[in-house]
């Protein structure tokens, strides 16, 4: 009888101390696993690395996917970072340009400096800023658009016949990129604002690598891959 009561105690024993052990197990895991996420978020944050700007972007967009309390349909997963009609191979005669800014919010027209200014320290394509609307190539504006899944916009008119570039009009999308809950930090607007004037300049999306003409996100800024593209397609 005594072994029969015994074996009975025995098997709930055993069974709360597998418990015990898987419980322990897990959290041990877990506190792994988050130390290795904040030794990956620090190293993010002092690195240039590729992999380190790579890892921060997607640390970025867990964490306004999980942050945002808008629902699915404003999700900024879902936002393109730009839409517009680009005409493939496209380009301009030579590779420089003149642009009006004229955007009136004082965030978005410093995103375009900043923009046309990282553009100009490449070496491959110059933007010649002037105060004349009529005869710029290139007019960069904003507007607020809740209907656009895209945080900017590149409309470029071409020469059918040279398939040459002879304007375009660049929007950003202010109710997006101004609205916190979308998580557009202002360095990431530049970036948007970046890929826009890629698309003036006639570069096409790039998904394959780190690129500023990844057409989601906008992550990245201007990248040696970028400037090597510019190059390519002025290069003639």
């Amino acid at each position: 009888m005594k072994k029969i009561f015994k074996f009975l105690l025995y098997i709930p024993g055993e069974i709360l101390g597998f418990l015990w052990r898987f419980f322990w197990s897990l959290l041990k895991t877990a506190l792994i696993i988050a130390l290795v996420v904040l030794c990956l978020v620090w190293y993010s944050s002092n690195s240039n690395s590729q992999f380190a700007q790579s890892f921060k972007g997607a640390f970025s967009n867990i964490s306004s996917h999980l942050s945002s309390d808008k629902d699915l349909g404003k999700d900024i997963e879902r936002l393109a970072t730009d839409a517009g009609s680009h005409t493939e191979g496209a380009r301009w005669s030579n590779n420089s340009a003149t642009v009006y800014i004229a955007s009136s919010n004082s965030t978005l027209a410093s995103a375009y400096q900043e923009a046309l200014l990282a553009w100009n320290n490449t070496g491959a394509f110059t933007f010649n800023l002037i105060n004349d609307k009529d005869a710029a190539d290139i007019i960069l504006d904003d507007r607020s658009d809740s209907s656009s899944q895209a945080a900017g916009e590149a409309q470029s008119t071409t020469d059918a016949l040279s398939n040459r570039i002879n304007h375009v009009d660049v929007y950003l999308n202010s109710y997006y990129l101004l609205d916190d809950a979308y998580g557009y930090t202002y360095e990431r607007i530049v970036n948007t604002a970046e890929h826009e004037l890629g698309h003036a300049i006639g570069l096409e999306h790039n998904d394959s690598e780190t690129s500023v003409m990844q057409s989601a996100g906008s992550y990245y800024a201007i990248q040696q891959t970028d400037i090597v593209a510019v190059q390519k397609l002025y290069a003639n």
